[in-house]
């Protein structure tokens, strides 16, 4: 069993883009998702990181990721449509061994388009010892199929319509007012993405759900440039794998 891996609120500073050792030191095992984040973060305005600074620093202050679910915890059922529309249940999901259950913003959000191409340059790997990997956004109508065409994706990629799974796995939260001011200036409007007028956001998290339905692996992270590097989902998949034998 591994566990979960939740930052503790203080590991949180605001980034200044001006300085280059304020990011935090790349192993190896964080190699490609890291570099691919530090690249992003020079992309950065001075709007982008104000914005995320008050954004990631609010998500610890108000301890939202303290109600995610916890290894141990039971993962709750769901049923979702995939891109083209077709019905996904977490029991068949799951039904021949372990199930990856990764949830992400959106196709707007570039650290997600870098995760889920990762997740797609890893699927084989997935697939060769028994997982199933699958992708929760809260993005509905052609947003999916339009995200996996653009990426070149075969992941399963599922609309968590109403937020629903999201809520049941405790990573959602309300967008606060800045934030949403901040992507509606840059032209986002994610009541439309989403077919909701309230502005909801999962937390990136990745789950690792054993075949019996019970949460063996947990990365919950409140700073959206972050995200669990395949390599080590892999390794929380072999950890599973050896302690059923």
């Amino acid at each position: 069993m591994t566990t979960t891996r939740m930052p503790p609120a203080d590991r949180f500073q605001p980034i200044d883009p001006q300085l280059d050792n304020s990011l935090p030191m790349l192993s190896q095992t964080d190699k490609t998702l890291a570099r691919m984040r530090t690249e992003l973060l020079t992309t950065f305005s001075s709007a982008d990181w104000e914005s995320y600074n008050h954004l990631v620093g609010w998500l610890r202050d108000t301890g939202v990721a303290s109600h995610a679910l916890k290894v141990g915890d039971h993962a709750p059922d769901f049923l979702l449509p995939d891109a083209d529309g077709r019905l996904h249940s977490s029991e068949q999901l799951r039904r021949n061994g372990p199930l990856v259950l990764s949830f992400f913003r959106g196709g707007w959000c570039p650290f997600c388009t870098a995760e889920l191409c990762a997740l797609q340059a890893a699927k084989d790997e997935f697939e060769s010892i028994g997982a199933t990997l699958a992708v929760v956004t809260p993005e509905t109508r052609d947003f999916p199929r339009q995200l996996k065409r653009s990426l070149g994706l075969e992941l399963k990629v599922l609309s968590d319509v109403d937020y629903g799974v999201a809520m049941s796995y405790g990573v959602l939260f309300r967008v606060p007012d800045e934030t949403k001011a901040h992507y509606s200036r840059l032209g986002f409007d994610f009541g439309a993405r989403h077919g909701s007028s309230t502005w909801m956001l999962p937390i990136p998290a990745t789950y690792v759900i054993g075949a019996e339905g019970r949460i063996r692996s947990a990365f919950v992270e409140p700073d959206f440039t972050i995200r669990e590097e395949p390599a080590q989902i892999l390794a929380s998949l072999r950890r599973v794998a050896s302690a059923s034998r």
